[in-house]
């Protein structure tokens, strides 16, 4: 059978198609076996570098402002309280009065013990005119000495029943003196616990009254930190109600033993204020400033720690990689916006800004390294 004349024009175009598909499919195959890299992703980030040197730790500690002398006053005779002349806050002089007890009772009792007196005074009275009559009847011979002795015992009783009358009269006058309450110095009333109406037995306390001379302030300090006072370079104590104004205070005292709920000790400082000037029950803030060694803590700025669970963190550059990696640190003191820290090395490089942005190991550039 003749052969196509158009199949053998066919044959070098499909072989020149095939040769440039081939080409083609070589030049796919080559790319696809050597992909172009992927450019590593290089974040820019501030930085600086931690310093030693010796810094000013402040610890702050809230408290109360009460008088460094304080007393609880109370009746010394039980009854019912009807009159209250004093509130809390009052400034009262020496011999104010302060409270009032029903008196009736007390008076009875003075006035029943007063007749007692008199009766015994008027038959001791009686009793030595007898006496002296018997003493001259006796002299006489008209009388046995039986009988003047027995006389002088009858007299003698007498005036003892005169004494025990003088001591149960004064025994009343003092308990009515008793039912009124009075300051037994000036101060401050901190504290009012009587109300009118109410009945107290002798010794219960019903006001407070505190001298202003001696302000103070309670605080509980960690057991970790009570060596730090005996290191201080300054104590000082701000109020709530006045930020700015400062008062100087030096401890007075320290508790002998921890608070068993709290491990904390009471420490109790002594405020130099001009009189009037602070308010008992005031919130106010101790502040304690002392120098910490540059191996035990470092300055690094608020923005470079950021939380972490229930700890802290900053970002810590690896030179060698140029890596950030987590660093864990406990904050000793803050002061403004520059925390102290425990946890970091002199010398070594943390981010400064943006922590919250960074990953574990990702790489950094530095845009910035200042020095603390």
């Amino acid at each position: 059978m003749p052969s196509d004349p158009r199949a053998g024009a066919q044959q070098p175009a499909c072989r020149a198609w095939q040769g440039g598909a081939a080409a083609m499919l070589a030049l796919a195959l080559a790319a696809c076996g050597e992909p172009e890299p992927t450019p590593v992703e290089v974040r820019p980030v501030a930085a600086m570098t931690v310093q030693t040197g010796q810094r000013e730790a402040e610890l702050t500690y809230p408290g109360d402002l009460r008088s460094g002398y304080e007393s609880a006053l109370s009746f010394q005779v039980a009854g019912r309280i009807v009159e209250r002349a004093v509130s809390t806050g009052d400034t009262v002089k020496r011999g104010r009065l302060l409270y009032r007890i029903d008196a009736l009772d007390y008076q009875r009792n003075l006035d029943s013990s007063t007749a007692q007196r008199q009766a015994a005074a008027s038959a001791a009275q009686t009793q030595n005119a007898n006496l002296a009559r018997n003493r001259a009847l006796l002299a006489e011979g008209f009388i046995s000495q039986a009988e003047f002795d027995q006389q002088r015992a009858s007299t003698d009783q007498a005036r003892s029943q005169v004494q025990v009358a003088d001591a149960q009269r004064a025994t009343a006058a003092t308990q009515l003196g008793r039912t009124t309450l009075a300051a037994p110095r000036a101060g401050v009333i901190t504290q009012t616990t009587g109300e009118v109406g109410q009945v107290v037995s002798a010794g219960q306390s019903v006001l407070t009254l505190a001298d202003p001379s001696r302000p103070e302030v309670s605080i509980a300090v960690a057991e970790g930190d009570v060596a730090t006072l005996s290191r201080t370079q300054e104590i000082y104590v701000t109020m709530w109600s006045r930020p700015d104004k400062r008062y100087a205070a030096r401890v007075r005292s320290v508790a002998g033993a921890a608070d068993p709920a709290t491990r904390t000790f009471a420490v109790r400082l002594a405020v130099s204020a001009p009189p009037g000037e602070l308010r008992f029950g005031e919130t106010a803030q101790v502040h304690v400033t002392r120098d910490v060694p540059a191996t035990d803590a470092l300055t690094v700025p608020l923005t470079a720690v950021r939380g972490e669970g229930k700890g802290t963190m900053v970002w810590v550059i690896d030179r060698a990689s140029m890596t950030a990696r987590k660093r864990p640190v406990r904050i000793v003191s803050a002061s403004g916006n520059q925390l102290l820290v425990r946890g970091l090395k002199p010398g070594e490089t943390i981010v400064t800004a943006g922590v919250h942005l960074l990953r574990e190991g990702e790489k950094v550039r530095i845009a910035e390294v200042p020095k603390a």
